[in-house]
């Protein structure tokens, strides 16, 4: 079995790991959120540039370089703009683009470079960029891409926007390559951003183990009040029930030596009339006087039977067809074997013609009812004020008089209480009644 400080290593190890893990994922998720917004953000900046060149473009001169695809004059207008647009917008490269077949690759037709720069490229050279990545771009959609890992070229995002002429057909595409190379410190911003989501969490996780141990504490202290409760509840019970047995036994015994003595004098019909006598008392004593729902009160109220017989008070049980279960058991317990001891300690001083008592457990009108009835010397009202109080108790010592300490019916009112009860008393003509009140 694993020792209480195994337990609470084992919760801050599964604890730290489970932070560490929680905090990569998320810096793990805001990186590849971060980059992948960074990377649209990027390619519409370039769209909307790949727009406005387009839109500046002098048409008619590209559709005369079309008809005639050579280093023109037109040719070399168009490319020193396409330059100057570069220039003005930091990107990698500015180029149009011919649009055969989707089967095809697209031909670049003119680049942005100065007029001396020696070209390193043929007027319809194949376009590198991936054709699965313009698509759009065949069926004369504007398009972007996402980031492109080029060997020769580097990494980039390019975009494109459709060339319109006069007539509103599209003659061709004007594309613009962006550097990606400011996507590469995102990695780097978002862990420094996520430093103190990470302090946050550090605390969050160690203010929660902390509560998690404090709550833990708390039940175990709580979890051993309750099993002390329940273990002092029974263990009150079990003594009263030995308490009785011993009665049984002495009173057994003093039943054997009767019969004995009677049939020795040869007295055989008074011996039989004794032993009937003994009979009927023995069925009396073992019929369980009620068979309620919860178990623990048939217990209960076959010891405290068994009790009332050993002193020869007529008892009598009144129990409603419910479990209780809104109670706990314990105090359910604790609070009728409270009231009956002390009713059975009232009874037990009349004359045994004169002691009665009754137990009442109902549910009515949405509550539960739980009263006690018994013969005995009435309560005076000063006295009814302060049964409840701890340590106050009306029972002396039999030998020296002195008040002994009751802590019976301020366990009672305890329990009232917690439930938000209430209690009654009433108590005239040598009758005093008990009667408790709970809201269901």
């Amino acid at each position: 079995m694993m020792k209480p400080n195994g337990k609470i290593k084992l919760i801050i190890i599964l604890s730290v790991t489970i932070l560490i893990c929680l905090t990569t994922t998320n810096i793990l998720v805001s990186y590849f959120t971060a980059k992948k917004a960074a990377e649209i953000s990027v390619a519409n900046n370039a769209l909307e540039m790949a727009d406005s060149i387009a839109d500046s473009m002098d048409t008619a001169a590209y559709e005369r370089f079309l008809e005639n695809p050579e280093r023109n004059e037109d040719y070399w207008q168009i490319r020193e703009n396409l330059y100057e647009a570069k220039q003005n917008t930091a990107a990698l490269y500015v180029y149009t683009l011919a649009f055969e077949d989707s089967a095809s690759r697209p031909k670049v037709m003119i680049a942005g470079f100065p007029r001396d720069n020696q070209p390193y490229y043929e007027i319809g050279m194949d376009c590198m960029v991936p054709p699965d990545e313009i698509q759009r771009a065949y069926e004369g959609k504007p398009y972007y891409t996402g980031k492109i890992e080029d060997p020769h070229y580097g990494e980039y995002i390019s975009a494109g926007s459709p060339i319109i002429n006069g007539q509103g057909e599209t003659i061709g595409f004007l594309s613009i390559d962006i550097s990606t190379s400011r996507l590469d410190r995102i990695d780097v911003v978002v862990i420094r951003n996520s430093i103190p989501e990470f302090i946050l969490s550090g605390i969050l996780v160690i203010v929660l183990l902390t509560a998690f141990i404090l709550i833990q504490r708390w039940y175990n202290h709580e979890l051993k009040k309750q099993i002390g409760d329940t273990e002092e509840t029974y263990h009150t019970e079990l003594e009263s029930l030995i308490q009785s047995v011993r009665s049984l036994r002495h009173d057994f015994a003093n039943h054997i030596q009767v019969l004995n003595g009677l049939l020795k004098i040869g007295k055989h019909q008074e011996a039989l009339d004794y032993s009937d006598s003994m009979r009927e008392e023995a069925h009396l004593l073992y019929r369980l006087p009620i068979q309620p729902k919860n178990p623990a009160l048939s217990v209960l109220f076959q010891t405290k039977a068994l009790a009332a017989q050993n002193q020869n008070i007529d008892i009598e049980f009144h129990i409603a067809d419910s479990s209780f279960e809104r109670l706990q058991t314990t105090d359910l317990i604790k609070l009728l074997s409270n009231l009956i001891d002390n009713a059975l300690e009232a009874a037990s001083e009349l004359p045994k013609d004169d002691r009665k008592l009754e137990v009442w457990c109902n549910e009515d009108s949405g509550e539960y009812v739980f009263k006690v009835l018994n013969t005995g010397r009435a309560i005076s009202e000063e006295t009814k004020d302060r049964i409840f109080t701890p340590g106050y108790s009306t029972k002396a010592l039999v030998n020296t008089g002195q008040k002994v300490r009751g802590q019976g019916l301020y366990i009672v009112k305890q329990i009232v209480e917690k439930y938000n009860g209430r209690i009654s008393v009433q108590s005239e003509n040598n009758t005093t009644t008990f009667e408790i009140r709970f809201p269901v």
